[in-house]
């Protein structure tokens, strides 16, 4: 479990944190707002609502694969909760933990815990407390959102960044096997650099396209934009390694055919081992997450 966070929201302060990837909100905190005394009221008030349970019901059955609707030897489960709650007995958000195998909501013990809830069942339960302070908790966190983000910066130029460095070893390697003369004649030379054509060998490899036909084909595009902003992380990390063979083949003066067959070797030798690396998968993640946050 990571540290508490803390932010204000109407002179009141609440906590949250990162549980298993996911944000997660004290509702003990939000609770104080209604009850600053006695913020377990209100929340033990709220799990007893038959509306909050339909929605932690909808909500378990929809992220959580574990869930436990019926009773199982270990869990009493969702419908023995319910028929215990119409029958009004007392229930909790440890008794709906404890019945149910929910995840949705965490009880922390300890002098900073509370009971905290994913995100949405927060701002669910916000909601039921009071409608104003409800809307002041979403504004605060998207500000905070927001604010990570542009910490975070621009998930394309991030992309840019995991390609760059490796790109400047082949551009050196491309210079040094240029005659001086296509690099000192007064006639403007990129023409006749070999840049392009390398790039987009291996563009085909790992894309199956060169970078023109890939603008072709996506005019809707930003034209600040290129086919390396769009791939996955997977093909950005085979792209990387490829300019860094592809560098050195050009040091020891391999012809370009040999090149790619070297290069078309090397990628389907690290395809299937990068596909299935655990760390590759995990900055997929961070990248889809932190793009997500921007729609």
């Amino acid at each position: 479990m990571s540290k508490n966070k803390v932010t204000k929201v109407k002179g009141v302060s609440i906590s949250y944190h990162q549980i298993d990837g996911e944000e997660y909100i004290n509702l003990t905190d939000i609770a104080r707002h209604k009850d600053s005394k006695r913020p377990e009221v209100p929340v033990q008030g709220w799990i007893k609502s038959l509306k909050t349970i339909e929605f932690l019901l909808v909500w378990e059955r929809k992220y959580n694969r574990l869930f436990k609707h019926i009773q199982t030897d270990v869990f009493k489960g969702y419908e023995k909760f319910a028929a215990e709650m119409v029958a009004g007995k007392r229930t909790s958000p440890s008794m709906w933990i404890n019945y149910t195998n929910a995840k949705g909501l965490k009880v922390i013990r300890g002098k900073y815990g509370g009971t905290f809830a994913q995100k949405d069942i927060a701002f669910h339960f916000a909601n039921w407390v009071d409608a104003e302070f409800y809307l002041y908790i979403l504004e605060e966190f998207r500000r905070l959102k927001n604010e990570e983000l542009l910490q975070l910066g621009d998930p394309f130029k991030a992309k840019r960044h995991l390609t760059a460095g490796n790109h400047q070893l082949l551009i050196a390697s491309i210079l040094s096997q240029i005659d001086e003369r296509d690099l000192t004649h007064p006639q403007p030379y990129k023409s006749r650099l070999h840049f392009a054509s390398e790039v987009d060998m291996i563009n085909e490899i790992v894309f199956g396209t060169t970078a023109k036909n890939w603008r072709m084909h996506n005019p809707d595009k930003p034209t600040d934009r290129n086919m390396r902003d769009y791939a996955s992380i997977l093909e950005l990390v085979l792209y990387q390694n490829l300019e860094v063979i592809d560098a050195m083949l050009l040091q020891w003066d391999c012809e370009k055919a040999e090149r790619k067959r070297l290069l078309q070797h090397s990628y389907e030798f690290m395809y299937p081992i990068f596909k299935t690396s655990k760390t590759v998968k995990r900055m997929q993640e961070l990248h889809d997450k932190k793009m997500q946050g921007l729609e």
